[in-house]
């Protein structure tokens, strides 16, 4: 039943952020963007290495030139695509947490005063103010951060195993302990959180 309600509420939510969703795609499109630059300026940056051990010559020279300028602009491209894949997931979860707050706000409005008879005013407050406020985190840190890390991951991935397949699967030995270990402390400290489930109903 818990399971349940906490999916209802999700669902919920997924709906009252589809409002923002130019804004969401914008930012996932730069955060793709950002990442593709992340994982080619290591590349550049091994080629140059290799040219200067080979030895500098006038071509090599040329060429490690041109390399330079292309390390350099990734280097802006990425600045470019970071405030893109920031801003817009802010600002669309900024608008969120604002509609978020004024339904809340109505919910309460709309109870009888028997509702408020135990209730004490912070908390209510904290209900409104604090509780909302988390989602700003959820949806402009947390959930661009965690598709940067696995689109990442598994850019990193295809290259080592184009590199060396052994060395790819030896990597990817600790992957398993850590999620169980990641399920096990989100089961273990879920119940420290405590979501205002009841205002949404209705």
């Amino acid at each position: 039943m818990k399971g349940e309600q906490t999916v209802k509420t999700w669902w919920t939510l997924t709906k009252e952020a589809a409002r923002y969703k130019a804004m969401y795609a914008a930012a996932i499109l730069s955060t793709f963007l950002l990442t593709a630059v992340n994982l080619t300026a290591p590349k550049v940056l091994s080629s140059m290495t290799g040219i200067v051990e080979q030895g500098v010559d006038e071509e090599n020279r040329k060429i490690i030139g041109m390399l330079a300028f292309v390390l350099l602009a990734l280097y802006c491209v990425r600045v470019l695509f970071r405030f893109c894949s920031s801003y817009p997931a802010h600002k669309a979860a900024w608008n969120l947490v604002g509609d978020l707050r004024i339904r809340l706000y109505n919910k309460l409005q709309s109870l009888d005063l028997g509702f408020f008879h135990d209730k004490q005013t912070g908390d209510l407050m904290s209900r409104i103010v604090n509780d909302t406020r988390d989602f700003e985190r959820l949806y402009a840190s947390i959930i661009p951060e965690l598709i940067t890390n696995v689109v990442t991951f598994v850019g990193v991935l295809l290259i080592l195993l184009t590199v060396n397949w052994k060395l790819a699967l030896i990597t990817c030995c600790p992957i398993p302990v850590i999620f169980a270990a990641g399920i096990f402390f989100v089961k273990k400290y879920a119940h420290f959180s405590d979501f205002p489930r009841k205002a949404w109903a209705n």
